[in-house]
């Protein structure tokens, strides 16, 4: 079960345009060594003796700062009432140490609103002369409001039925996707990309390189297709229906339980890790933990993320 703790802050500023520019004012939150992205930003937060490496996603009233193993996420929403609603969602067990870093940035944002100056909102729209160079795509998909590994799921599995030069064209909101996933995709399929943030979102627009004859799925090779980047694309065709989904707050291994033949897919919301394994009701047949340049398969990805604490996405897919 994933905790919510939700506190309310009164502020002193007139218009929330400036609260919006993490860079100039990220130690309102916490933020610390923020850097800009191609969509959103990461920074670092120390709290008590401990570092987080986080992703901060930033809208028109919202502000979301994301752990990138999944341990916790903040979220500041904008009202139009002079308030902000600060969330903080992550395990029972991180809850206490936590919770007070949601009231720092409570009592922060009621302490130090009122001396950030009134200036125009950090928002533009692309520029004409950008628009005029954009790649014009054939395909979009508007993966807005998903998180991974949804994104890669969907790009692999269009990259695959694309044709050579083809370009396709993801909507993502999501900073995790184009820091590590999309680009990661974009590599393993050799193809070339372009990145265009549009404040709320972002464009992320692969153009697919020329491939070589694909093989058709021999699920009696599993374990060798899922070491194999491009050969896993081919289990995203195979596994095309997601028949459920879980949030959860701890990994367990009794998670790698499905009906007859299923596709399991699990991240946490920063992306730090990404697991894929294939069951056969409660038998595993493969597994695969890609975990920064750590790559581990069956037992040992497994045995790697049992109990790990966090806000972890869980996908079952099936033929």
């Amino acid at each position: 079960m994933i905790s919510k703790v939700k506190m309310t802050a009164k502020l002193k500023i007139e218009k929330i345009e400036p609260l919006l520019n993490v860079e100039k004012y990220g130690r309102i939150y916490q933020l610390r060594e923020v850097k800009r992205l191609d969509y959103g930003y990461k920074a670092k937060i120390k709290w008590i003796k401990s570092e987080f490496n986080v992703l901060v996603k930033v809208k028109k009233n919202l502000i979301e700062i994301i752990e990138e193993n999944g341990k916790f996420s903040i979220s500041i929403n904008f009202n139009n009432n002079r308030k902000a609603d600060v969330t903080l969602n992550c395990s029972p067990i991180a809850s206490a140490l936590l919770a007070p870093l949601a009231w720092k940035i409570v009592k922060n944002l009621e302490n130090y609103s009122e001396y950030v100056p009134n200036v125009n909102s950090i928002y533009v729209n692309s520029s004409s002369l950008l628009e005029l160079f954009k790649t014009k795509p054939s395909i979009t998909l508007d993966l807005r409001g998903v998180t991974c590994p949804i994104p890669e799921i969907e790009a692999k599995k269009a990259i695959l039925n694309a044709k050579p030069f083809e370009a396709i064209e993801v909507l993502v909101d999501h900073p995790a996707a184009i820091l590590y996933t999309l680009p990661e995709v974009a590599r393993v399929f050799n193809c070339r990309y372009e990145v265009i943030n549009r404040g709320d979102y972002a464009s992320f627009i692969f153009i697919c390189g020329r491939r070589g004859q694909e093989n058709n799925l021999q699920l009696e090779d599993i374990r060798n297709m899922i070491r194999d980047e491009r050969e896993i694309a081919k289990l995203y065709i195979y596994f095309d229906k997601i028949i459920r989904q879980e949030k959860v707050d701890k990994f367990t291994p009794d998670l790698l339980c499905g009906e007859g033949l299923t596709l399991i897919v699990a991240s946490p919301e920063g992306r730090g890790w990404l697991l894929t394994a294939v069951v056969d009701n409660d038998r595993l047949i493969s597994a695969r933990l890609d975990y920064g340049n750590v790559k581990l398969y069956d037992d040992d990805a497994v045995n790697m993320l049992t109990d790990f604490n966090g806000i972890i996405n869980v996908y079952y897919l099936k033929h």
